[in-house]
């Protein structure tokens, strides 16, 4: 068994994929489309209710309707649907009851428990296969199902379920992975204590969680926020929500102890240097004329007025005055 996953935000798209004829879908508008167009068995169907047109058709509409309105409850979500698809090797045929046994199991592993899903069944290839269509919001408006590591994590499952169910063994999904990748899985508490760690690291360095966010990018981390706060490793496709990582890792938290960091604070300092460069300008820049008042330098009365007698010219006068009286003493002697 083979699967593949894909994400979106179009119910009603891929519902039409799912349901017609891929042909027929492309070449007539949905109007003209009729129960002989129709290419996909419904054999399951979860937290979504059926509406028939005329011709005994589904109502696709109907269908997609109900997952919008469910959607729109976390608009935070943005490919909010689950494509899912399982395929089987030539000569194998699962029953409907096996593949409603397979998608129960792969509800509860992939978190699609309370979520709205339906199934479709395909027999138009030569490889039996059938699609998952399932929104990742449930009635709460809750995300329940992480998409991070889905390629890895579906192989798993794969194997898993040949194993229990006795199907055909299949090659194992990661052999066709670039070699870096296919070194071995990457568990989800090794992921997360490396975003702990690159977390502890920047923190101190930031000032708000736009400051944490660019320094986690360039860890190659992308941080989400919305609700809540969560973080995808780029580098596995893992993505781990701030409250998996630990108490300290909430959104909540994270915002507090920004608040409690010690951060350089260089206002004051600027100010007081703004303050001297002022001050420092009066001094060295105002060239004191005739009278000027230098009071303010101090509360010293005597110093200041000496200051202020040598500015004004009244010392020299005196000097002035008494060199005259000896030259006059000199002449009359």
């Amino acid at each position: 068994m083979i699967g593949k996953m894909k994400s979106g935000s179009a119910p009603k798209g891929l519902l039409n994929y799912c349901y017609y004829d891929k042909e027929k879908l492309s070449k007539s508008a949905e109007t003209k489309l009729s129960i002989e167009d129709v290419r996909g068995e419904v054999v399951y169907i979860q937290n979504l209710s059926l509406s028939f047109l005329p011709d005994g058709r589904f109502d696709m509409n109907y269908l997609a309707n109900q997952i919008n309105d469910c959607s729109s409850k976390n608009l935070n979500l943005k490919n909010f649907l689950w494509h899912q698809s399982f395929s089987f090797p030539q000569g194998e045929s699962p029953s409907n009851e096996q593949i409603q046994e397979i998608v129960e199991t792969f509800a509860q592993d992939f978190g699609f428990t309370e979520n709205q899903l339906i199934v479709f069944k395909h027999n138009d290839t030569d490889n039996a296969h059938f699609h998952i269509v399932a929104n990742r919001i449930n009635f709460n408006g809750k995300t329940t199902a992480d998409d991070g590591y889905s390629y890895l994590r579906t192989g798993k499952f794969c194997r898993k379920i040949e194993e229990k169910m006795g199907l055909q063994a299949t090659p194992d999904m990661k052999v066709f992975r670039p070699k870096e990748e296919r070194q071995g899985y990457f568990s989800k508490s090794e992921v997360a204590e490396f975003i702990r760690q690159k977390i502890n690291k920047h923190l101190p360095e930031s000032k708000t969680m736009g400051d944490l966010a660019k320094l986690l990018l360039k860890e190659q981390i992308k941080m989400i926020v919305g609700r809540g706060v969560s973080f995808l490793d780029k580098k596995t496709g893992m993505s781990i929500k701030g409250s998996d990582l630990g108490r300290e890792y909430s959104l909540m938290n994270l915002e507090r102890r920004l608040s409690e960091t010690p951060k350089m604070d260089n206002s004051a300092v600027t100010q007081q240097l703004k303050t001297n460069k002022e001050d420092t300008k009066i001094i060295t820049d105002s060239t004191p004329s005739k009278g000027f008042d230098l009071d303010f330098l101090g509360s010293d009365n005597s110093a200041s007025n000496g200051v202020k007698r040598k500015l004004d010219g009244s010392e020299d006068d005196e000097e002035e005055k008494e060199k005259q009286r000896k030259r006059k003493m000199k002449l009359k002697f």
